[in-house]
C-alpha cells in the first residue's frame, strides 16, 4: 500500500528488508518486481489453515494469501510465513501436515510469536500455558531437524540468541510516530528519531536500564522481561521514566495485568526449570 516502498528497496541495494504483511496485495507484477530488486524477502502472516486465518483476517483471505504465495515462489522470491501462536493453534501450526504444505507453498523460513498480552484489551485466555510452551520447545527442534525449513521460535529460542536480544542489544523498534522502543512488544520510549542519532538514542536512561538487565534469567528459556521476567520491565520503567507509547500500555505494569503476568511467570519458571536441565544434559551428552 505504501508507494514508496520499492523505491526505498532500491535505494538501499545493501540492505535486507524483511516485510511483515497480510500478503493480499502480492500479485504477479509486485513478486516479479520483487524478483529483480533481490533484497526484499516477505513474510506473511497466517493464523493456521484456511479455517482459523479466515475466521480472524476475513472469509476469502487464505486462498489469497496462498495465491500469493504461488506468484513468489514461482519468480524464484525468498519468503517465509509469520505466526502468533496461541494455545488454540498451537497444535495445527506445528503440526507435520501444516508445515508440510508451507514447504510445498515455497516457505523456506518462519518465524512464530508467542501471543503476548498487550495493546488494546489484551486477551491472556490466548497464552499458551506452561504445558504447550515446554512441549513446542521440543517440537521446534524436530521440526528443524527433520524438515527443509528454518523456524525461529520466540520466546522458546533464547538459548541460540544468550537471552533477550532487544534494547539495543541486537535489536530495537521504531513505532510508526518514531518513537524508539526497546522492542515491538515493550511499547515505552523517552526519545524519537527526530532531533538526535540512535547512538544518543542508544545511550538513554530507557536502554541503558534495558541492557544492564540482560540477559534477565540464566534460564535462556525465560528471556523475555515482559512474560518470563515482569518485574523487570517494571523496575526498567520505573528507573527510566520511559513514557508508554500509547494509552494503555503501561496496564502490564500494575494492577490485574500485572498480577496475571506474575503468575504466568512463575508457573513458566516451574516448568522451565527442568526442561533448561534437560538441554543442557543434551548438550553436555554431545560433546
Amino acid at each position: 500500500m505504501w508507494p514508496h516502498l520499492f523505491e526505498l528497496c532500491e535505494k538501499h541495494p545493501d540492505v535486507a528488508f524483511m516485510i511483515y504483511t497480510n500478503g493480499t496485495l502480492i500479485n504477479e507484477e509486485k513478486a516479479e518486481k520483487m524478483r529483480q530488486l533481490g533484497n526484499i524477502s516477505p513474510s506473511i502472516s497466517l493464523e493456521g489453515g484456511r479455517e482459523a486465518t479466515d475466521k480472524r483476517r476475513g472469509d476469502g483471505v487464505f486462498d489469497r494469501i496462498t495465491k500469493a504465495m504461488d506468484h513468489l515462489r514461482e519468480k524464484g522470491v525468498i519468503f517465509g510465513f509469520s505466526i502468533t501462536i496461541t494455545r488454540n493453534n498451537y497444535l495445527e501450526v506445528y503440526s507435520d501436515e501444516f508445515i508440510d504444505f508451507l514447504i510445498e507453498k515455497g516457505c523456506i523460513y518462519g518465524w512464530s510469536f508467542h501471543y503476548v498480552p498487550i495493546g488494546r484489551d489484551p486477551d491472556f485466555s490466548l497464552m499458551i500455558s506452561p504445558e504447550q510452551r515446554a512441549y513446542l520447545v521440543d517440537r521446534v527442534q524436530y521440526l528443524r531437524k527433520n524438515k527443509p525449513i528454518q523456524i525461529a521460535d520466540f520466546w522458546n529460542d533464547g538459548s541460540l540468541t544468550k537471552g533477550c536480544i532487544a534494547g539495543g542489544r541486537q535489536y530495537f523498534h521504531i513505532n510508526a510516530k518514531g518513537e524508539v522502543e526497546p522492542c515491538a512488544f515493550a511499547h515505552f520510549a523517552i526519545d524519537t528519531i527526530y532531533g538526535k542519532s540512535l547512538l544518543e538514542i542508544l545511550s538513554n536512561p530507557l536502554f541503558k536500564a534495558y541492557q544492564k538487565r540482560q540477559p534477565f534469567s540464566d534460564n535462556l528459556l525465560r528471556p523475555c522481561p515482559i512474560i518470563d521476567k515482569p518485574e523487570a520491565l517494571r523496575q526498567i520503567v520505573k528507573e527510566s521514566g520511559a513514557a508508554p507509547s500509547y494509552q494503555g500500555a503501561d496496564d502490564i505494569l500494575t494492577g490485574e495485568n500485572a498480577a496475571q503476568l506474575d503468575t504466568i511467570a512463575a508457573a513458566w519458571q516451574e516448568k522451565a526449570e527442568p526442561k533448561w536441565e534437560e538441554l543442557a544434559q543434551k548438550e553436555y551428552c554431545k560433546q
